[in-house]
């Protein structure tokens, strides 16, 4: 921006203080907002560009609870209405609960004999399957012609049921208690 002197009107340079022809003070040119702000306005963008990136690319989760072992799953999956209670002879306890999204099901189950106790790992391991470990446990996998997979595995007294429509339903579940 070309700038002149008040007195005299002779064009400075830019980075004049005073006339050089009549020694007047010059004055400086108005700087816009964005000039005068520039670098916190740059930092300020950055800052809610890289908080909007974060929520947006950061996998939000919920908290469930199957017979008091909590899992981690999608926030998407929303709770199916039925939840099965069962018990046998007042011994044999289990519980079953399902959620979905528009693409997958899972469903949990824990059995447990209060009391008396179980080995979860040996009555996993009567259900049958392909040993493996998945999800922090070892434990059997199964694959169902066409209808889904399931990986069952002890956890001290109990054994849990995970079942999934689709396999890699699996990577959105974490096991939190044991």
């Amino acid at each position: 921006m070309v700038k002149y002197c008040r007195k005299c009107g002779v064009e400075l340079k830019e980075e004049a203080i005073f006339c050089p022809n009549c020694g007047e003070k010059a004055i400086a040119p108005n700087k816009n907002f964005f000039e005068k702000f520039k670098i916190p306005l740059i930092i300020g963008g950055i800052i809610i560009i890289t908080l909007i990136a974060f929520a947006l690319l950061t996998p939000q989760t919920q908290i469930v609870e199957v017979d008091n072992v909590e899992f981690e799953i999608p926030a998407d999956y929303v709770s199916e209405p039925s939840r099965t209670e069962v018990s046998y002879d007042g011994n044999v306890k289990s519980s079953a609960m399902g959620w979905s999204n528009d693409e997958s099901y899972i469903e949990i189950g824990i059995t447990r004999t209060p009391g008396s106790g179980i080995n979860g790992a040996e009555v996993a391991a009567t259900v049958g399957g392909s040993p493996t470990k998945m999800l922090g446990h070892s434990g059997y996998y199964q694959k169902y012609d066409n209808e889904g997979y399931s990986f069952v595995f002890g956890m001290k007294d109990k054994v849990c049921m995970i079942y999934v429509s689709d396999y890699d339903a699996f990577n959105d579940i974490k096991v939190l208690d044991e």
